[in-house]
């Protein structure tokens, strides 16, 4: 019997009245690999991850986790197993610090429960030690342990992307899928992004990405699954991809 994939999508499918945005698609994700989804402006990209992720319910099609069915779950649902996403719009705290954007995000926070006002101080002080541990230990391998008291609105857009993935990684979730992460990039701020994908691979991580830029996708990626009008246009490794006559043409027109 063949072993269930870490992650698959079945034949999912979402209209937007007569826009079908994402098409009867089906792939499936290794556990530790580097996934990326490609396609043209407008081929359904986000749309997928907002339906993996339970921010839209498709029309049709099964969303599978680790063997669990995530169709119709809430998004909180999802990232408590162990799921999780960043946004295209990076939705961050402006105002606060960068220890705060990322502290807020660190989960099971007893003292935000009803309950939690009855715990014992000294179980409080226990749980703000670990969440400050976990905060520092994401910054520090984010290389923002420096700027930790700065405010987030005063950051350059690189090192708020970095915010944005240290928010996602606080939600200590192990399937982390990433809206162009690279978008606004420089060169060197996009290298950088690279080698942090690569190091949280090297921690246990399963990485989903989108991106538009193709070097950076060709040079980090396991796995491709290009989209197209919402349905799957091509899917392998990067070499496969890369000499594909019909991605060639999706993406020059040709």
């Amino acid at each position: 019997m063949t072993p269930e994939p870490y992650f698959a999508v079945a034949g999912l499918s979402k209209a937007f009245g007569g826009l079908q945005a994402v098409d009867r698609v089906s792939f499936a994700v290794g556990e530790g690999s580097i996934t990326s989804l490609i396609g043209p402006n407008g081929a359904g990209k986000t749309t997928l991850f907002d339906l993996v992720s339970g921010f839209v319910v498709p029309d049709a099609g099964s969303v599978r986790f680790r063997g669990r069915e995530l169709t119709g779950l809430p998004p909180h649902q999802i990232v408590a197993l162990g799921m999780a996403r960043t946004f295209q719009h990076l939705g961050l705290f402006y105002q606060l610090s960068v220890w705060d954007n990322v502290f807020l995000a660190v989960p099971h926070k007893r003292r935000e429960r009803l309950w939690g006002t009855f715990l014992p101080r000294a179980a409080l002080r226990d749980e703000e030690r670990r969440l400050a541990e976990r905060t520092s230990e994401i910054l520090q391998f984010l290389g923002l342990g420096d700027r930790a008291v700065e405010p987030v609105g005063n950051l350059a857009w690189g090192d708020q992307k970095l915010v944005c993935i240290g928010r996602l990684l606080a939600t200590d979730g192990d399937f982390l899928l990433m809206d162009e992460p690279a978008a606004g990039l420089s060169d060197e701020q996009t290298a950088e992004l690279l080698m942090l994908l690569r190091a949280l691979v090297g921690r246990g991580k399963t990485v989903l990405i989108i991106d538009h830029n193709m070097e950076a996708i060709m040079d980090v990626s396991d796995h491709i699954v290009v989209l197209d009008y919402g349905r799957i246009l091509a899917a392998g490794p990067p070499a496969d991809i890369r000499a594909n006559q019909d991605v060639i043409k999706a993406y020059l027109g040709a």
